[in-house]
């Protein structure tokens, strides 16, 4: 490298170093309002369900001035089917201050479990469903650790975490206590995937920091700018992650070391992802982290990993630069089958966009989702590819909100706390690489309203063909933003189901469908977003395609089980491993198909 690009490259590296810093003269305020209002009907019509719904939950993370870090994690949401019903419940994780982490005085947060009732309308059942928890939550993951049918719930949070085995009653018993699975440090993350293919789901769980809770950080540890704010990331030692395997019953062994994962890493962990990284039908893992390197595990052989982040072009930024990397999307962005990151990041940065090469090497192709930069002055947290309108592309919700709530009282005020999300519309598939708009603003209220967001979790939860989406804030209500676009074509929503030696949940698989002379591919995985479990069934957006011509499952070690059609629109089917399309739901109906609808064909 050159004189001139090494000092270029330390001075990007300077500048992004300092990234409360102000902006330099002549740059535009932070989310600058646009040059005009919108004009004609908005991309996206939302409408905020959540008080109608029923969900009255307010987060609450730490401190109101969020003096130290783990103030300012926020919590998760899942959705998931935890009574069998067919409609998706939500779980909202709860928070905590550190004099509750403490026990000087009492937590009285607790989470919610809502419970859909399959007319719009949800109910609270977090004590009677034994989930009434008074440890600081913060990111849920679900997954049948036992693979009788029932979805468990573990919540990785700050201090001691939990793990809920599902009895099949509408009741749930906490087994985490006394055991390594418990971990109990500041562990926000946690994802289950089956890394050994015997069948069963193993758990990873990122580590935040090191935190001694009898001589905690102080509290506003720095200035910015005259503000006091707390200490950055990189004030605090990192903490190594945790692996533990299944026992084929859903206890959990601590197996880090003897798998290969790193046990002395002290990077700052956030979300984790399990899948088929690089096509060669071996599970992986990639771990989100804030101010330290990402971390890649491949799967070398069977059950053991080596970490390559760095020869794999996703451990830092395109200048060599860790990055405050917090979220997770995938998605398969080149149509190559092979699942692709979107990874959000801090203000001053650029969020990233990997994307494969096919070979084991990942390229930040982010310049193609906007042009100018205007993402710079977010703070990224979750993030989520959904078909909103069901057109056939994929599009792309991300959640902003900075970790300093002082900014909003700075006069004159650099950057916001409150900020809006950030929505890019797929643009209609043309000659060259894929595009995108950014179009929240013109969406309005209540999608563009400027929250203090960490995390989206996306869900048809009220079966009618669309994706909704729920976010929770730091310090506020969870909300519920029910999809009311106009649907530009049908849809098709698939279910997997795994049998012996699959788990049951399916997570591993690759769902590819071919309707109307294009390709699909959906990743069925637990956690993605920020902290966040979603809708597992992969849905489709199917455009003016009339119907499905084939479906591919790649189920996790590679095999595949291929339905040709004409396969119906509108639907959701049930396609269980070995048995073939078992099911379908049609609204509120389920149906099951006898005898079940075999693969057209088979490949191993």
């Amino acid at each position: 490298m050159g004189v001139l690009a090494t000092f270029a490259a330390a001075l990007l590296a300077l500048q992004a170093d300092d990234l409360d810093a102000a902006p330099p003269a002549g740059q535009d305020r932070p989310d600058p309002a646009p040059a005009a209002p919108p004009t004609g009907p908005p991309p996206f019509v939302w409408t905020e369900a959540a008080k109608a719904a029923g969900i009255d939950f307010v987060t609450e993370c730490g401190e109101p001035g969020k003096p130290r870090l783990i103030d300012q994690v926020g919590t998760g949401l899942a959705w998931f089917d935890y009574d069998g019903d067919g409609w998706l419940d939500l779980y909202c994780a709860n928070g905590s201050t550190l004099a509750g982490w403490q026990g000087t005085e009492p937590n009285l947060r607790r989470p919610r479990l809502y419970r859909n009732l399959g007319d719009g309308t949800f109910a609270d059942v977090t004590e009677k469903a034994g989930l009434l928890s008074a440890n600081w939550g913060v990111g849920p993951a679900v997954g049948d650790i036992d693979n009788d049918g029932d979805a468990d719930l573990y919540v990785a949070c700050v201090g001691p975490n939990l793990l809920y085995r599902n009895n099949g009653d509408g009741t749930f018993s906490e087994e985490a206590a006394g055991k390594p699975v418990a971990f109990p440090g500041v562990t926000p993350g946690a994802a289950f995937g089956d890394l050994d293919l015997d069948g069963d789901l193993d758990l990873y769980v990122s580590a935040y920091l090191k935190f001694d809770l009898a001589n905690p950080p102080k509290a506003y540890g720095r200035k910015v700018r005259d503000l006091d704010v707390s200490l950055a990331p990189n004030d605090h030692p990192g903490a190594p992650d945790r692996y533990f395997q299944n026992d084929g019953k859903g206890g959990f062994t601590e197996s880090t070391k003897r798998s290969g994962f790193l046990v002395n890493e002290e990077e700052h962990g956030f979300t984790t992802i399990f899948t088929d990284l690089d096509g060669d039908d071996l599970p992986d893992l990639f771990v989100a982290n804030d101010r330290t390197p990402n971390l890649l595990y491949r799967s070398r052989k069977l059950g053991l990993v080596e970490e390559v982040a760095e020869q794999s072009g996703v451990a830092v930024s395109t200048i060599g630069k860790p990055q405050a990397c917090m979220g997770v999307a995938v998605a398969d962005l080149n149509d190559d089958l092979l699942p692709d990151l979107f990874v959000t990041n801090f203000q001053g940065e650029t969020n990233a966009a990997y994307v494969s090469n096919g070979d084991g090497t990942w390229d930040d192709k982010f310049k193609e989702f906007e042009k100018g930069g205007s993402s710079r002055v977010f703070v990224g947290w979750g993030a989520v590819f959904a078909d909103f309108e069901c057109d056939g592309d994929e599009d792309l919700l991300v959640i902003n909100g900075h970790v300093n709530p002082q900014l909003e009282t700075e006069v004159p005020q650099h950057y916001q706390y409150l900020q809006r999300p950030l929505l890019y519309r797929a643009d209609p598939p043309a000659e060259g690489p894929r595009r995108w708009t950014e179009c929240a603003e013109a969406c309005g209220l209540p999608l563009a309203e400027r929250r203090p967001g960490r995390g989206a979790a996306i869900a048809d939860y009220d079966e009618d063909g669309d994706l909704d989406v729920a976010l929770s804030d730091v310090d506020g209500p969870i909300r519920l933003l029910r999809n009311d676009t106009p649907r530009a074509g049908g849809f098709l929503k698939v279910k997997v189901e795994g049998v012996a030696p699959i788990n049951r949940d399916g997570y591993g698989a690759r769902v590819t469908i071919e309707a109307g002379g294009r390709r699909q591919s959906r990743f069925v995985i637990d956690n993605s977003s920020y902290l966040c479990h979603s809708d597992s069934r992969a849905h489709f957006g199917l455009g003016a395609a009339a119907q499905v011509d084939r479906i591919t499952v790649q189920w996790p070690g590679g095999r595949q089980e291929i339905f040709d059609g004409p396969l119906a629109a509108d639907r959701t089917v049930v396609i269980r491993y070995g048995d073939g399309i078992v099911a379908e739901r049609r609204g509120a109906a389920t149906t099951a198909i006898s005898p079940p609808i075999k693969p057209s064909k088979m490949v191993q």
